[in-house]
């Protein structure tokens, strides 16, 4: 029979091999779900339902749910915190701070309680990635207290209910490729040596400036050429394209 879990922590990251001292690709969030495809003595090995990434997580931080509590959360209209300070208060009266973008209509599965600011609709694009400003970048990271490019692209939409994958390169390959002169607040850039090898991606805020994860998330110019730091007036990184979704 296939088995499930749930992140019952603020945050557990996922490695690409089994190991703590291998590459953290990518992080679960409070909330988030997850199929299970091998277990090992000390690691598990996950997908990620909200977005089929797969890689290996600790078994110190695993939590199994049955079925039919993985299928509810599932079909369930998503509810996530927007709250710095959110965090939930579970059955035994510990409190665990749920991240941005933190699940939390998954609290009915583990016994918990939300307290904080919550939304179930979209809001505005920029204004929930303005939240994230000077968040440090770390790669594989997905939380306001680390985080890398496409994380920062994902969770944004994913709060404002547009599902899009992890990385950057597979981010390029949806939605639909615009001109310059197209661009709306909230499409995303894409950046990297060429059409195939796509390092990095941006939120645009409108047509001349940019937000994205670069040593932190942080504001930056815009054009055709790419990003401009606003701080060495350099471009950072070249433009390949921009899509809407």
């Amino acid at each position: 029979m296939k088995k499930y879990g749930i992140c019952a922590l603020s945050i557990v990251p996922v490695r690409g091999k089994p190991s703590s001292k291998k590459e953290m690709v990518t992080q679960l969030l409070y909330g988030e779900v997850y199929s299970i495809i091998k277990q090992k003595k000390n690691w598990t090995k996950i997908s990620n339902h909200f977005d089929n990434y797969i890689g290996w997580i600790n078994n110190s931080q695993l939590t199994f749910i049955k079925q039919k509590d993985f299928y509810n959360i599932v079909a369930r209209k998503p509810l996530y915190c927007l709250d710095f300070d959110g965090y939930i208060i579970d059955e035994k009266k510990q409190k665990t701070l749920i991240p941005l973008g933190g699940l939390i209509s998954s609290c009915q599965e583990l016994n918990s309680t939300f307290f904080g600011k919550s939304f179930n609709q979209k809001n505005k694009i920029i204004n929930t990635s303005k939240k994230f400003i000077n968040s440090p970048y770390l790669w594989g990271g997905r939380n306001q207290n680390g985080i890398d490019c496409s994380g920062f692209s994902q969770i944004v939409y994913k709060i404002n209910g547009i599902k899009i994958p992890r990385d950057a390169s597979q981010q390029a390959k949806y939605g639909i490729k615009i001109g310059h002169d197209e661009i709306q607040a909230g499409n995303l850039a894409f950046f990297g040596d060429s059409k195939k090898k796509v390092t990095h991606v941006g939120i645009l805020i409108n047509d001349k400036k940019i937000i994205h994860a670069f040593g932190k998330i942080r504001i930056d110019n815009f054009s055709s050429l790419g990003i401009e730091n606003t701080d060495s007036k350099k471009i950072t990184h070249n433009l390949i394209e921009i899509r809407k979704y």
